[in-house]
């Protein structure tokens, strides 16, 4: 199984996963052009892939939604309540297939499961994405890791979790109040503590190989700073990989 996030942020986000010929995205915020010139850097066919799945209908998830899945020739898939609320952003040629979040979906080589996590958003929804014994999950945009994610992602070998800020840049930073409340909100987005918390119980308990932290404010974090805090959590227990809003992570290869 090959992983690459191909962009993350409040830029836009896309995360790339192939196994056996068949590739899907998570999310769809970076356009065609960038997608296709990210894939093909890492010698990696656009053809394959065969399904948009979409977390959540905020614009940096999905503005690229419907140009993707035109271009790709392939379906969008989202919660009921997701794909409802991006209807706006969409020509109507689209092939949508809304799921129930925890139904599982066969797709090609993988089985995917979808499971909630707590952001402000319509139905938002992280993914165990699992093709014979690999496994990835993925949880980005989530203000707190509930139970119910660490249970979702306790089998994964690989994670992309969000590390978005470092508590004390964002309480001194320029942001107005308002938004840093609802940052640090139950349905904001993880620091950077709060990330390596989740990936250490994960170490402890699950099959956790790597993880690549994602989501990273510009403004309230550092790369340096969020690979540190969450090393110190981790303590050498798995391999870190950061992301980036202009340019795709390292290639991933289980």
């Amino acid at each position: 199984m090959r992983v690459c996030v191909l962009g993350s942020g409040s830029s836009g986000n896309s995360t790339f996963i192939e196994h056996g010929g068949t590739a899907i995205l998570i999310d769809a915020g970076l356009s065609y052009l960038r997608v296709r010139q990210e894939l093909e850097t890492l010698g990696l066919e656009p053809r394959l892939i065969k399904a948009i799945l979409i977390t959540h209908e905020h614009g940096d998830h999905c503005c690229e939604a419907s140009s993707l899945a035109r271009r790709f020739n392939c379906p969008l898939y989202g919660s009921r309540r997701t794909l409802a609320a991006l209807r706006w952003s969409l020509s109507g040629s689209e092939e949508l297939r809304p799921f129930e979040i925890g139904k599982e979906l066969e797709l090609g080589n993988f089985r995917i499961t979808s499971f909630p996590v707590f952001h402000d958003a319509a139905e938002p929804c992280g993914y165990l994405i699992t093709s014979g014994e690999r496994s990835v999950g993925l949880a980005t945009d989530l203000g707190v890791v509930s139970r119910a994610v660490l249970d979702s992602l306790a089998s994964c070998e690989v994670v992309v979790l969000e590390a978005n800020h470092d508590l004390e840049m964002l309480k001194t930073g320029p942001y107005p109040w308002e938004l840093k409340q609802r940052i640090r909100s139950e349905v904001g987005h993880l620091s950077n503590a709060a990330c390596g918390e989740a990936l250490a119980e994960l170490a402890r308990k699950g099959q956790l190989r790597a993880a690549f932290l994602a989501h990273l404010s510009r403004t309230n974090n550092r790369p340096e700073l969020a690979l540190q805090t969450v090393q110190n959590y981790l303590d050498g227990r798995a391999e870190l990989h950061l992301t980036w809003q202009d340019r795709r992570s390292e290639l991933l290869i289980l």
